[in-house]
């Protein structure tokens, strides 16, 4: 599985969507949904003064990117189109 693939496609829909201060990819931003890699695997969170709240542990780079998704947006009709762009565009990388 080619993570750069994913976080690239990941970065492309919400770059679409949302102005960068909402997320950030790669690691901890203040006041924003970031996604970032550990010893495990991949967290998702909402980082606040310097924390990590409503964590979620991912095993996969595309388990994290979907729930990515759902952190962003709880409309069903824009996380459907969202995840499957998100497949769409690594499909279309490899």
């Amino acid at each position: 599985m080619d993570t750069k693939k994913y976080l690239d496609a990941l970065e492309k829909i919400m770059s679409e969507r949302y102005p960068a201060e909402m997320y950030h990819i790669g690691g901890y931003q203040e006041a924003a949904v970031c996604i970032q890699s550990d010893k495990t695997g991949w967290i998702v969170y909402n980082a606040e003064r310097g924390n990590h709240y409503d964590e979620i542990h991912c095993d996969t780079i595309l388990h994290a990117c979907l729930e990515f998704i759902r952190k962003m947006t709880h409309r069903v009709e824009d996380i459907s189109n969202m995840e499957t762009m998100l497949l769409e565009l690594v499909v279309k990388a490899a």
